[in-house]
């Protein structure tokens, strides 16, 4: 343990280094926001990978896999979608305004009662939703593989995570992130290959191998491995999933959302950030493999009911989010614990940093600049922002703290969102593709989607009422229909302004850079085969 130890805090200290050398040139609040706006490619997809997987991917959707299966992994290979949808229709208008953050954009389209709510919608999602549960299940999983108690693990992540962000900034994040993603990638195959094994090893009549324990898995429990699940399936409505919540929650996650936009904004090019978007499309088509099919292999080995292992089945129903790091413990050898923690931590640490850029950029250029200090200088944004990431961690971090008696973590952090983005891909894609409507009409949007949805799931509770409880994916569908009527209501019906236009086309010089782009190197071609992968992983696994 001792070992495992050492090398965690290794890790930990080398990722704090680079993200202080990284960031040892800034010159200002673009390079503190925004690197600088000179991110490639690979940097790019890289990065929006590391932020986006975290604990709460391993120890949340783990915990899924476990009780229900790959059906879970909608959300990873429908993201993939959503990434094309994005880097085609959203990120060259972001990147040819230049806009920092994404209230700038509701402002220019709509006004500034539409920015700001949309800031403050921003800003709860990521304390207490996001920060708050990462910084719960990194903690949670220190507590499972090095018995340290969790507030001690909420420290610990509160102090490095927080740390390099708070001073290092964006340009921090995005070069760390490249090492946080390559551990994770390494750290989740590791645990896979070797749960499979230990499978194989359990049931040798499939073959003692990696190969035999995943023809294993799939003949001893083939209901984890179907995609589509039954239309009043609490989490995982098919209805919700293909047509309904599902979408919304990944175009509002990779189209509007600050958090991940942030890395698409910092492009070199609006190439490299096409293909940075295709790029992480492709890795998301990966992580079910890394993180859910460990869940199910963590059912087959140590369901405390039906496990394989009988004198180590110690995961019983209500534990499932405790899977992936009870692999972790009980198969990894001496110093690849501390490893595969390492990445684990690392994704942590990326997605504090993240959280805490994209919060502390609305708060700078949102609320400080905008309302409290127009003339505010880079030095003056830089320090604010640094202030303002130190009190977001911390209120974060107490948050955290009372999220330990929550059971399905990845649950609560869908439903959680799913009572604000309905409204919030309503008021984003009618801005873009819907002039008529106007800035009174988003904003009540704004307003009447999350009171709706709140007022419907308390309600639902009633027994006295005619209806019964909707899955939640099912009625963030109907929340979005609820805000384009309320949009449709209150549309221009007269001349409508030249501000209601936005105008996607691209300027000359960079069409001309875009079209001199051979086949095999585009963003179509290699959208287009993006697209079809995720098809055909369905197909596989419907």
């Amino acid at each position: 343990m001792n070992i495992d130890v050492i090398v965690f805090g290794v890790y930990l200290v080398v990722v704090a280094a680079v993200g202080f050398f990284a960031s040892r040139k800034e010159k200002g609040s673009d390079d503190y926001f925004l690197a600088g706006r000179n991110l490639v490619w690979w940097i790019i997809g890289g990065s929006l990978i590391a932020a986006n997987i975290s604990t709460h991917h391993f120890v949340g959707m783990g915990g899924q896999g476990f009780s229900k299966g790959l059906a879970i992994a909608s959300y990873e290979w429908i993201a993939a979608i959503a990434l094309i949808l994005y880097a085609k229709f959203f990120l060259p208008y972001y990147l040819k305004t230049r806009i920092t953050t994404m209230p700038e954009f509701l402002q220019s389209r709509f006004d500034e009662k539409v920015r700001l709510v949309f800031a403050f919608f921003s800003l709860v999602g990521y304390i207490f939703i996001e920060l708050a549960v990462v910084l719960y299940t990194g903690s949670m999983a220190i507590e499972t593989i090095f018995g340290l108690k969790l507030v001690w693990g909420l420290t610990i992540l509160c102090v490095i995570g927080g740390g390099y962000a708070i001073y290092g900034g964006f340009k921090a994040i995005a070069y760390t992130d490249i090492i946080q993603v390559t551990v994770l990638i390494l750290g989740g195959l590791t645990v896979m290959l070797l749960g499979l094994h230990k499978v194989g090893v359990a049931m040798p009549e499939y073959g003692a191998s990696i190969f035999g324990g995943f023809r294993a898995v799939l003949a001893g429990a083939p209901e984890k491995f179907h995609m589509v699940m039954p239309w009043d399936d609490p989490e995982l409505s098919w209805v919700g999933v293909f047509f309904g919540g599902m979408w919304l929650a990944n175009i509002f996650y990779w189209g509007c959302n600050q958090f991940i936009t942030q890395r698409t904004l910092a492009a070199k090019s609006v190439w490299h950030g096409q293909m940075g978007a295709v790029f992480a499309g492709f890795l998301k088509l990966l992580v079910p493999f890394l993180v859910v099919l460990p869940g199910i292999i963590a059912f087959k080995l140590y369901n405390a009911d039906t496990g394989l292992l009988k004198d180590q089945c110690i995961l019983a129903a209500n534990q499932a989010d405790r899977a992936f790091p009870t692999l972790v413990k009980q198969l990894l050898p001496v110093g690849f614990t501390g490893l595969v923690m390492a990445g684990l931590m690392g994704c942590v640490m990326s997605h504090i940093a993240s959280m805490l850029s994209a919060s502390s950029s609305i708060l700078t250029f949102d609320v400080y600049r905008h309302l409290v200090k127009k003339d505010a200088g880079s030095k003056d944004l830089v320090r604010f922002g640094r202030i303002t990431s130190f009190i977001i961690l911390v209120v974060a971090t107490v948050i955290g703290y009372y999220l330990r008696d929550i059971k399905a973590i990845f649950t609560y952090i869908q439903s959680g969102w799913s009572f604000l983005y309905p409204a919030i891909c309503a008021v984003f894609l009618a801005g873009f593709f819907f002039r008529r409507v106007n800035a009174r009409g988003a904003f009540l949007a704004l307003i009447a989607g999350p009171v709706w949805a709140i007022l419907f799931t308390v309600t639902e509770k009633m027994e006295w009422l005619p209806w019964k409880p909707i899955p939640f994916l099912f009625r963030a569908g109907v929340d979005f229909i609820v805000c384009c009527v309320v949009m449709w209501i209150f549309r221009t019906k007269g001349e409508v302004p030249q501000s209601a236009i936005v105008d996607r086309s691209m300027p000359a010089d960079i069409a001309a850079q875009l079209a001199a782009i051979p086949w095999y190197k585009s963003f179509g071609f290699w959208s287009t085969v993006l697209a079809l992968s995720v098809i055909a992983l369905y197909i596989r696994f419907f």
